[in-house]
């Protein structure tokens, strides 16, 4: 049973050493809280020409959340409400540390007549990379919109309501694997290093 849990943990840091999967996730912070610098990696802000706007992401308590009992929030009124409007949104971003080459987040539906949601990922430069839409969200309904692509070139991501129609709904549930800082990586390297001699070594005990 330990050489499979071994040689587990020897694939799991070896793919580690090509992405650190990094998350955020308002769950655990009181309402109100600014939570823009609490994730290791991850940098949150909201955007946007809409009167009001503080440029801070908040913790704020939402029955509707996709996990626990929290979403991201902003300082408007209606705060747990994202619009990705190019005009005058209030929508939701995340810059990474490092590069990603995948990001994830839940965006959430809280109109009973449907709700659009839209996820835009960008390089260093500000060119758009890919946009993902998601379908007609009913009230509560969560949709994960998910952007993979083969390099680490997403440096930001911005998510919303789709300005088609003017759609504003809940975001939760961040996720992104980026390039490990170059101590982290070397850390995962040794972690691997010694993952696999310890593996051989009980490989050849077990043949002997």
């Amino acid at each position: 049973m330990k050489k499979f849990a071994g040689a587990a943990l020897v694939l799991i840091l070896g793919s580690s050493a090509f992405g650190l999967m990094v998350s955020a996730d308002a769950d655990g912070f009181s309402d109100g809280t600014d939570i823009c610098t609490a994730f290791t990696g991850i940098t949150l802000s909201s955007c946007g020409k809409y009167p009001e706007l503080d440029g801070i992401v908040y913790a704020w308590g939402d029955g509707l959340a996709s996990t626990g009992d929290s979403v991201f929030a902003n300082s408007l009124p209606f705060q747990r409400q994202w619009a990705a409007s190019n005009v005058d949104g209030f929508a939701f971003r995340a810059d990474f540390d490092q590069p990603a080459d995948y990001v994830a987040i839940d965006i959430i539906g809280d109109d009973y007549s449907g709700d659009i949601g839209v996820l835009y990922a960008h390089n260093s430069d500000g060119s758009l990379l890919q946009t993902v839409t998601s379908g007609t969200l009913g009230y509560g309904e969560v949709f994960t919109a998910t952007i993979s692509i083969g390099s680490f070139d997403i440096a930001y991501i911005i998510a919303g309501g789709s300005p088609s129609g003017g759609h504003a709904v809940h975001l939760d549930n961040l996720a992104a694997n980026i390039v490990p800082e170059p101590a982290t990586a070397l850390l995962l390297g040794l972690a691997g290093l010694l993952l696999t001699k310890k593996h051989r070594m009980l490989m050849y005990k077990h043949r002997q």
